[in-house]
């Protein structure tokens, strides 16, 4: 006979559905009604890059570099600096994860200092009005994201295990769900929720895809950063379902044409993750 169910179940289904449902009815009127075609028809916000490749490339060169060097320091430094990190292997990952994130963005503020390259007049032009309400946006982004992530994460997980493949979840998620310290989770929830939407969208949405997606056929610039954004986070599982994420901040960064929207929604999904996490929801 199966267990009964609790009522903080049936509260936290009841929740996850109505959210599915809202985003589900967002994602109708964003992509499908005849509002959203006529939107479609007027051209994007977001203004073409002005940056030469020489001066790009530059900048990647600077962001890899940061990321490289605070791991590299990280990883050198001596057991008594590390304290109790030198031998807890999840804290230890945790380091390492904080080290990458604040490499990466000190990457980016050493790139934007960077002499600027000669642009072409073409390159140069105007933006055209931006999103009026970013925050509202960035809600709407990420209710969508819920339906739609979670729906191909279950097939695509299903999909692994009738292949044979194992089905580990995320470090992070073990780590988040072994956390046995409230200083240990206050700097988990920093980071997934602060740190990372900052540098992640900075890099992969107003660098890689703003950079690529007048210079290369669309199709490309949605798909590369997308695919370089899952690779990075190491875990087969989870690879299609943050493809995806990746390729829905990217067109709600080119439908607004403001990066915060798709910050703030980076944020309010890794959010609700945790939530989903500290409630004991398993994926």
């Amino acid at each position: 006979m199966p267990a009964p169910i609790s009522t903080a179940d049936t509260i936290i289904a009841t929740v996850e559905y109505s959210l599915w449902a809202v985003g589900a009815i967002l994602l109708w009127q964003v992509q499908f009604s005849a509002a959203a075609r006529a939107r479609r028809a007027v051209p994007s916000p977001l203004a073409p890059w002005a940056i030469t490749p020489t001066h790009f490339f530059q900048m990647a060169f600077c962001v890899v570099a940061g990321a490289w060097g605070a791991q590299f320091i990280v990883s050198h430094l001596s057991n008594r600096t590390l304290g109790e990190a030198a031998v807890d292997g999840d804290l230890w990952q945790l380091v390492l994860g904080t080290a990458l994130q604040l490499g990466l963005l000190a990457g980016v503020a050493v790139a934007s200092v960077l002499p600027r390259s000669t642009i072409t007049p073409q390159e140069a032009s105007s933006p055209s009005p931006l999103c009026p309400h970013p925050f509202l946006a960035a809600v709407a982004t990420c209710l969508i994201a819920l339906p739609v992530i979670t729906l191909l994460g279950y097939a695509w997980k299903g999909g692994l295990q009738l292949c044979g493949f194992e089905t580990p979840d995320q470090e992070m998620v073990d780590i988040f769900r072994q956390a046995d310290s409230p200083e240990k989770l206050l700097l988990l929830v920093g980071l997934a929720v602060i740190v990372a939407p900052l540098t992640e969208e900075i890099i992969f949405r107003a660098g890689l895809f703003r950079y690529l997606r007048t210079r290369v056929p669309r199709w490309v610039a949605l798909i590369l950063p997308s695919s370089v954004f899952a690779l990075l986070h190491s875990n087969a599982v989870a690879f299609l379902p943050l493809f995806a994420l990746g390729v829905l901040f990217s067109l709600a960064y080119e439908r607004t044409g403001r990066i915060s929207v798709t910050i703030i929604a980076h944020s309010l999904f890794n959010l609700h993750t945790i939530l989903l996490i500290m409630a004991g929801v398993t994926s």
